[in-house]
């Protein structure tokens, strides 16, 4: 039953697994919203304890998603406050009632729906045995019996319905929840002692299809649920939470609230009490996933889908039943095929929503190195806001905001250095390295580039060859870039990630994993960062300068006014300039060969016009105006007005005149 799912569904869990943790519903923040829950519920059971102007106190109890821990972002669960009555208690045994006392007897008979009882209030008389008691509330029911209205216990005055104290004892009906066979380590002999002990409510609602829908109350095993849900471990709350997902998503469209959040949680309590505990691991998310789903299915092909504790309660009746019930056939019957299960293996999202939620942040950050304050103002304003189609685990977000703050930091101290006092820039320079070192990861290689042209502008060589080292040694073999900077660009990435998704689900790689080893941004310095840029890159930031206008849309080029280069071909340009000031002429030849194939057999590489303005200066470099002339004419080809290329054009073209009236005179 366990191994009949592909072998990519184990790197589909660890991916839905992390961004789960990175979106709210990692065990820390589950145990945070649980704590909420509890405080929120002493507190106001306090409040109400010492407010003069009830009569009655009625304990509160919170349940539901936001009591469970199992809401979060997107999912806007409803709070469920239920207030107990504990005017009179609610017994099953009559042996153990105190002479003189009035009780609520639960009682059931042959019009009674499973998972409902009626209640006759009754007083003990001293021979032990009890009588009706009559109430304004009490009626006879279709067996000349006395009993309670649940009317009764709605409350006008402070406008909610309470429901009667806590059962002294489990139901008769729930009985075999306590006997059932199970096979399975769930739950544990502990967790049965303690739900015997809580018992359930007595809640006054009755079943809708009844003749005496007035007279019935529904058991609640509320606490119970919510005892179970909150010991789930932390893969079968990630299941029970992406269950919940796919109900709002795909059939709460569809079918409104026939189909609720409790018939989720019904198929988790079954499921987990189904399975063994091996199976509920995180590389096996999306197979208990499917599991469930699949389990729903049957059920309501079935049309019955028993409650958890009492098995003879059909919580599909008068909801799930109809045209109801085949379009939810029909929907979870969609949601097993095959191609909704590829969509769920998707990774593109992920990675165009990374790319853009990195791009949405910069666009926030001012161009004109202000102050810090404003900077860093702007900067935690833009990653609050970032939109929700935008967000990616918030750990890479804070890995980005990171970095952004140490080159802040490394532009400012390169500019004020010769102003500060040695004391302000130590203070400064290990802000810097502590904010790049925890930021070096929120990628694969942009990041450690730009290090390393900080290397390169502070003529520090140890940085820059510790930085070059590492890429090489550990990211170049598997290493894909991707910028959404232009249409082009757009283009490209929708065609890589095919071949992305395919390599990435063959091994078992997290989000984080893949965002740490995988993924490689486009290198960008800002206006702000310019002088911590290397010379030879910042005449990209004037690529604008002298073209008419009308040319430039601010929404697809607010990039213009940066730097922005393939991270393949700037590793292999930085080789080349920090080749070149040491002299070691063999060695930038090969960095510089690299860089021509890569931009000569790569047809997807991003920003290729700036690649080739790149291969023009080192060309320049290697005092060979000719080719570099072809690099620029390129180059202008695919970017004819907004390109640095004619910054550029009037070097080789003058050498190549030079040299064309030098031979004629020979």
């Amino acid at each position: 039953m366990y191994q009949q799912f592909p072998n990519f569904c184990h790197a589909v869990s660890h991916q839905l697994s992390t961004i789960l943790d990175g979106v709210g519903y990692s065990p820390e923040d589950r145990d945070r919203k649980v704590r909420c829950a509890t405080e929120f519920e002493i507190f106001s059971n306090i409040c109400n304890s010492i407010d003069t102007s009830i009569d009655k106190v009625f304990p509160l109890y919170m349940f539901g998603s936001r009591g469970e821990g199992s809401t979060g972002p997107g999912l806007n669960s409803d709070i469920d406050h239920l207030y107990q009555n504990k005017t009179y208690e609610i017994v099953t045994d009559l042996s153990d009632c105190q002479v003189g006392k009035i009780y609520l007897h639960m009682l059931q008979d042959g019009d009674t729906h499973p998972g409902y009882v009626k209640l006759q209030m009754i007083r003990i008389l001293p021979d032990k045995s009890h009588v009706p008691f009559f109430s304004p509330d009490s009626t006879l029911d279709s067996f000349g019996v006395v009993v309670l209205q649940n009317i009764s216990f709605h409350n006008d005055d402070l406008g909610y319905r309470t429901g009667p104290a806590v059962c002294s004892h489990w139901p008769l009906e729930g009985y075999e929840w306590f006997h059932r066979r199970r096979f399975h380590d769930w739950p544990t002999s502990r967790q049965i002692q303690n739900i015997w002990k809580y018992g359930c409510f007595a809640t006054p609602v009755g079943h809708p299809s009844s003749k005496e829908e007035h007279l019935e109350w529904r058991l609640s095993f509320s606490i119970a649920e919510r005892d179970f849900v909150r010991s789930f471990e932390d893969t079968v709350m990630k299941v029970y939470i992406l269950l919940k997902m796919v109900r709002k998503t795909f059939i709460q469209p569809v079918l409104k609230d026939a189909f609720s959040s409790y018939h989720c949680k019904v198929c988790m309590l079954w499921m987990r009490e189904s399975t063994p505990s091996e199976l509920w691991c995180t590389e096996n998310i999306m197979c208990c996933l499917i599991l469930c789903i699949r389990q729903l299915h049957e059920w309501a092909r079935a049309g019955f889908c028993p409650d958890y504790f009492i098995t003879r309660n059909n919580i599909y009746d008068r909801k799930i039943v109809g045209n109801v019930r085949i379009k939810l056939i029909q929907i979870l019957g969609s949601i097993l095929s095959d191609d909704f299960r590829f969509k769920m293996t998707d990774y593109s999202y992920c990675l165009v929503s990374a790319v853009n939620c990195r791009n949405y942040i910069i666009r926030k950050i001012p161009q004109n190195c202000p102050c810090l304050t404003y900077y860093l103002t702007s900067l935690v304003h833009a990653s609050t806001y970032v939109p929700h189609s935008m967000q990616y685990p918030l750990k890479h977000v804070a890995m980005f905001i990171c970095s952004q703050l140490g080159f802040y930091f490394a532009s400012f101290l390169k500019e004020n250095a010769v102003l500060l006092s040695l004391e302000n820039v130590e203070y400064i320079v290990a802000l810097t390295s502590e904010y790049l070192s925890f930021g070096m990861k929120s990628d694969a290689t942009s990041v450690r580039l730009k290090m390393c042209g900080l290397g390169i502008v502070l003529e520090n060589h140890d940085l820059t060859e510790m930085c070059l080292q590492c890429i090489s040694e550990n990211h170049m073999r598997y290493m894909y870039s991707f910028s959404p900077c232009d249409k082009p660009s757009k283009a490209i990435l929708k065609s890589n990630l095919k071949a992305f998704n395919d390599r990435f689900l063959n091994v078992y790689y997290t989000t984080e994993e893949m965002l740490e080893n995988q993924v490689s941004f486009c290198v960008v310095y800002l206006k702000s960062e310019i002088f911590i840029t290397p010379i030879p890159l910042r005449m990209e930031m004037y690529r604008s300068v002298g073209t008419p206008r009308g040319l430039r849309d601010e929404n697809e080029h607010f990039w213009y006014d940066w730097v922005v280069v393939d991270s393949i071909t700037c590793l292999y340009f930085f080789q080349y300039l920090n080749l070149s000031r040491q002299g070691k002429d063999r060695h930038k030849q090969i960095a510089m060969d690299n860089m021509i194939y890569v931009i000569r057999t790569e047809p997807d590489i991003p920003h290729r016009d700036t690649a080739l303005n790149l291969l023009a200066y080192c060309y320049m470099q290697e005092n060979q105006p000719g080719n570099a002339f072809i690099c620029l004419r390129e180059s202008l080809k695919i970017c004819p007005h907004h390109n640095s290329a004619k910054f550029y054009l009037g070097l080789p073209f003058k050498k190549v005149v030079a040299a064309c009236i030098m031979s004629s005179m020979l």
